[in-house]
Formats: structure tokens, sequence, C-alpha cells
């Protein structure tokens, strides 16, 4: 487990500062500007590892109630389908992390450092996923130029996703070039300069932009196959960033400490924990999934109801919902932002060999692995993994032909909570209430979105839309993006 080092700390405001170039209009440079020629690649990048994650929270942290994960104390918002716009992850994106990444990469160019060059591009290629698949089209190719470029158009989505597989490429190449001497190290708090894992991340990341484009690409699944037999081979290689006492992790701060002081904001959803307690999927065997004790705080009172989404933090009796986010792992002040991890790349993998061949056995044991390694990964003890998997509504009864689309989506929609992810394999299956159990509209929906329709992307941030000329605001933001059509 690798923890952050907080000397980054201290150049966090230093950095923050690099979104415009030195000359920044040729006036009122502030005093505490760093210039980039004055900044090392070695610390510009632990502060974009740490900006990444954050906009993963900053993104996770909205989209979580629209694909009903979490729910929110308050009625409104995402938790009453209201339009969103990510603001803070927008500000996160382009200033703080592609225009570091732009130094990084100008610097790691210019001394032929091919291995830093690769580590930036996979970051980008990450960031900018995220970002595409809430918004659609964005400023990208025209993206962090700083006062040479003050309104960057946006790029298409359908032109950004074969973009970034192509960046990925690119950075698969310079991270296995020869070295020049300048090696990263334990300045990268992701990986410690393991280049074997930054290579296994980019194709993992390959595999999750092929499983994307399933409604794109009739390619898709035995695209994201290929690229997953150079990804991901076990819980080690997750991409994630851990948090400490200095640098808390967001969801910490944000709600766990937040709750502790009477300020409520988001608990866990009824989607997410009737999928854990037996409600959705009979227990013969076991009470609950051993993993909802690990993520859910209910105060003593051993029951574990979720919100409903647009009740103000009730259950679907009416009465307070239990499930609060436990100060344990994902929530906990320590515990990690995982982007991309080896449980994920097995559900991408049985459900890219689902789509292919139907409920084969190569399908059955990716689904059960994706689910191991969920379990592993929050400490769950060998037997309750087992008496888990014996349960018929999860293991099947060890026969792969019982095995369908719903199982898989929804074993992934549970180890990927505090993730975007669900909400874009949600939204590339329609909001299909056969596939992902009980969907459904929330209480006290918003009148501003048609009664049959679904939430699809996040509206731009007004901030853009009144700076930038070249990007309009979106008012139908029920309209699926390019990807989902």
């Amino acid at each position: 487990m690798k923890k952050i080092k907080f000397s980054i700390l201290m150049i966090f405001t230093l950095l923050a500062l690099n979104s415009c170039k030195e000359n920044f209009f040729d006036v009122n440079v502030p005093s505490r500007y760093i210039g980039e020629d004055q900044v090392s690649i070695q610390t510009q990048l632990p502060y974009v590892e740490v900006k990444l994650a954050d906009m993963q929270y900053n993104i996770a942290r909205y989209i979580g109630e629209y694909d009903q994960q979490i729910a929110s104390y308050h009625i409104g918002g995402a938790d009453t389908h209201e339009r969103i716009s990510l603001g803070s992850a927008w500000y996160r994106l382009y200033n703080n992390i592609l225009n570091n990444l732009m130094i990084i990469k100008k610097k790691a160019g210019e001394s032929g450092n091919k291995h830093y060059l690769g580590i930036a591009q996979v970051i980008q290629a990450l960031a900018v996923q995220m970002a595409t698949d809430q918004w659609g089209d964005i400023p990208y190719s025209e993206a962090a130029q700083g006062a040479d470029n003050l309104y960057p158009k946006p790029d298409a989505m359908q032109d950004i996703y074969p973009a970034l597989l192509n960046l990925l490429d690119e950075a698969i190449a310079n991270l296995q070039a020869p070295g020049n001497g300048i090696e990263p190290g334990s300045e990268d708090i992701i990986y410690g300069g393991d280049l074997d894992k930054w290579i296994k991340a980019a194709y993992t990341l390959k595999a999750r932009l092929y499983i994307h484009m399933t409604k794109r690409s009739s390619s898709a699944a035995s695209d994201a196959l290929a690229a997953l037999q150079n990804g991901f081979t076990s819980n080690d290689d997750d991409l994630q960033v851990f948090y400490d006492a200095t640098y808390r992790n967001p969801w910490y701060t944000s709600v766990v400490a937040a709750r502790r002081t009477g300020n409520l904001s988001v608990l866990w959803g009824e989607q997410l924990i009737d999928k854990m307690n037996g409600t959705d999927y009979t227990f013969t065997g076991i009470t609950v999934d051993p993993r909802l004790p690990l993520i859910a705080d209910v105060g003593g009172t051993g029951v574990y109801t979720g919100a409903v989404n647009g009740s103000g933090g009730n259950d679907s009796n009416g009465q307070p919902a239990t499930a609060d986010l436990a100060d344990n792992f994902y929530s906990a002040e320590d515990g990690p932002i995982v982007l991309l991890s080896y449980q994920e790349a097995k559900f991408i993998e049985a459900e890219a060999q689902f789509l292919l061949n139907g409920a084969t056995q190569a399908a059955y044991d990716a689904y059960i692995e994706g689910i191991t390694a969920s379990m592993d990964k929050l400490g769950v003890d060998a037997a309750d993994q087992t008496a888990y998997l014996a349960e018929a509504s999860v293991g099947l009864g060890g026969n792969a032909a019982s095995l369908d689309l719903e199982h898989i989506m929804n074993q992934k929609y549970i180890a990927l909570i505090l993730s975007p992810e669900p909400w874009t394999d949600i939204r590339r299956y329609d909001y299909d209430a056969n596939i992902f159990t009980d969907l459904d509209y929330p209480m006290n929906r918003s009148t501003e979105i048609p009664a049959n329709e679904w939430p699809a992307r996040a509206v731009y941030p007004e901030s853009e839309t009144q700076r930038n000329p070249n990007i309009d605001q979106i008012t139908e933001y029920w309209q699926p993006l390019w990807l989902f059509q």
C-alpha cells in the first residue's frame, strides 16, 4: 500500500498557479507564482496524481446520486434528477491537471525522458476519459495552451475516444523505451516508478475505453479482451491514490467527518444496499453481503437500509435510512481513491466474454474472480468469501450457463462503489431495470426533466459558458451522448 508523501503539500499552492503562462497578460504576475522553468517534473507529478484523484471524487460525489449508489440527506440536486455541472471537476481538469501535464510532457520531451512522458500520457488519457464521459464534447486538442488560446474549441466525443486510444498506444511505447538515466521514483505516489504497472494500467484503461464503446463498435468486446491480455493481473496493480491524516480522503472529510458535526450530506442509496442486504438477491446461508459491514456504518442498529433517492434520507418504509458511509477503507481518512482496478478489469472481461459468446465458463470465471478481487481488496476473510459465493443468487451453484448480464453488471455496480463507472454502465444499457435490478425514478423528481427520461450527461459549468464563446450550454441533459446512442 503506497501512501502519499506530504511534502507534496508544500507545492500545491504554487503549482495551482501554473494554469496560466508565466507572462499572464504580461501584467500582475503573482508574487508567489513559480514559472514552469522553476518547477521540476518530479515536483509536478505527485501534484497531478493527487488532483486526478480529487477530480474523480468531484465527479462521483454527484454522479453517485444519478446512478443511485448514494443518496442525499437533502431533497434536490442530482438526487432528484436536477441538472448538474460538476464545476469542481472541470476546474480540476483544466486548472490543475492538463496544464501541468503539458509542462511535464514538454520537459520530458526536451530531455528525452520517455518514461515520465509515458506516465503523463496515461494520466492525461484517464482524466480526459472521465471528463468526456460526463460532458461529451470538451476542449481537448486546443486545451491547456494558456494565454495562447483562451477560448479553446470543444472536440467531439467521437473524436476524443480514438485520440485517447492512440495516446495510450504512445504511452505504452514510451514506457517500454530505454531510459535516459533519470527514472521515476518515490515522487510517483501511485506506483513508485514501477513502469510495468503503468504499462498494465495503460492496457487496462484501453479495455475500459473499448467496453464503453459497445454501442459504437462491433469489435468493442473483442478489442477489450485483447487489451486485457496485457492489463492488470491482481489487486496489487490497482491505480489508486492513498491519503493520510494530513491530506485526508475527500469522502472522509466531506461526508464521514462532516456527519459527526451534524453536517449531513450523503449516505448509501437503497439501490446499492438492497443488492447487499438480501432484498434484491435472496441469501439462505448468510445474512448480508460480507462487504457491507466494511463500507456501511449503521450506528449499532445492525440493520442495513439504504435511502431512497429524493426522500431526504428515508428508506422505502419512510423511516430514516441507517446505512451511512463508514470510516473504513474507501471512505476512511487514509483510504484510497481507486481510479482503475483489477476487479473492474475482471468484470470488463466477464461482460466482453458474455457479449461475444454468451454464458460460457470463461465469462463465469471472470465474473467470480471480479467478486473475489472486490472482497480481497476490502479484506473479507476466506470463510465469509466462501459462504457468499456459495449463495445461489451469487455463485449460481457453479453453473456457468446460468450467468447473465444482470449478474455481471450488478456485481460490478457493488464492486465499483464511489466511482463514476457505474453511471457509464447504466447509460450504456439505457437504464434497463432488467439489468440493474429495481432501478426506479427518485421521489420528488425534478420537473425540468421529461417524465419518461433519465439524466444522460452533465451540463457545462456556467463559468465556462460565460467565459468561452465556443462552449454552448446544454439544456436537454437527458439527451444521450454519442457514446450511448
